[in-house]
């Protein structure tokens, strides 16, 4: 091989190591934009709450999720350290516990779909709390379905109260009422509203029961009444919108509504 042969064979093999790192650079870029989907430009949206009912011994917590409008069964939903298991049948992400098993204070609810969102969002569970006093005779008795005025201990940690009260055979079920109270103190007045069917009065057992709240919770399960109307969404982020809060629960009171 002449000299000319040979520095045009070295100037050849050198310019050909630009080439193929472009062309090296060129795949890793192309490798990198066929990672992004839809999924990295998802949009999530979760409704749901804790409660804690003292009546019952009893706490859940209960969150339905959809991702881009659809149900979403594949996140890892944490509150309080517990890990909430998705529920095929019911289509919601869902854990249980003893109430005394949930304590007052501070908790993170943890959302995340690896590698797609990652979100912390701080509620607070209230502070145990009952019922103090039913202004009516000892036996509890409320000879026409009068307004009863009701006090109960301070929930500490709530943003406020609703009361919940129904007829023995249907507690826990929607067919009870409920209200915020308003007043802006640990007390109120039930209706006579409260007592009435078709506004003819519906005499009977009555179970009286106060709930304190954190958030905007939007659970009703292991509720005794509905949750009133009024609560709004109160999950912003860029990704993740929603509803979701903690309650707790008293243990009931009784009234008996009678005509005599």
């Amino acid at each position: 091989m002449s000299q000319i042969t040979e520095v045009l064979y070295v100037m050849k093999k050198l310019s050909i190591f630009p080439i193929i790192l472009v062309l090296i650079l060129m795949m890793f870029i192309w490798g990198c934009d066929s990672v992004t989907t839809s999924d990295s430009t998802g949009q999530y949206y979760l409704i749901g709450g804790l409660v804690k009912n003292l009546d019952l011994d009893l706490a859940q917590t209960v969150v339905y999720m959809e991702k881009n409008d659809s149900l979403f069964d594949d996140a890892t939903i944490v509150f309080d350290n517990d890990t909430l298991i998705y529920n095929g049948v019911d289509e919601l992400y869902w854990s249980e516990n003893t109430a005394s098993g949930v304590s007052q204070g501070s908790n993170i609810l943890r959302v995340s779909d690896s590698p797609n969102l990652s979100e912390l969002l701080s509620y607070t569970v209230p502070g145990d709390f009952q019922i103090t006093s039913i202004q009516l005779p000892e036996d509890r008795t409320n000879n026409g379905g009068d307004p009863v005025p009701i006090i109960w201990s301070l929930s500490l940690g709530s943003d406020g109260y609703f009361y919940s009260v129904n007829l023995k055979d249907s507690a826990y079920t929607t067919a009870g009422f409920s209200e915020f109270v308003t007043t802006g103190t640990a007390s109120t007045t039930i209706p006579r509203d409260a007592f009435q069917l078709y506004s003819d009065l519906d005499t009977g057992w009555y179970y009286v029961y106060v709930c304190s709240y954190d958030g905007s919770p939007a659970s009703d399960y292991n509720l005794p009444t509905a949750i009133p109307p009024g609560l709004t969404e109160n999950i912003s982020k860029i990704r993740l919108s929603g509803q979701f809060g903690t309650i707790v629960v008293t243990p009931r009171d009784s009234i008996h509504v009678t005509l005599q």
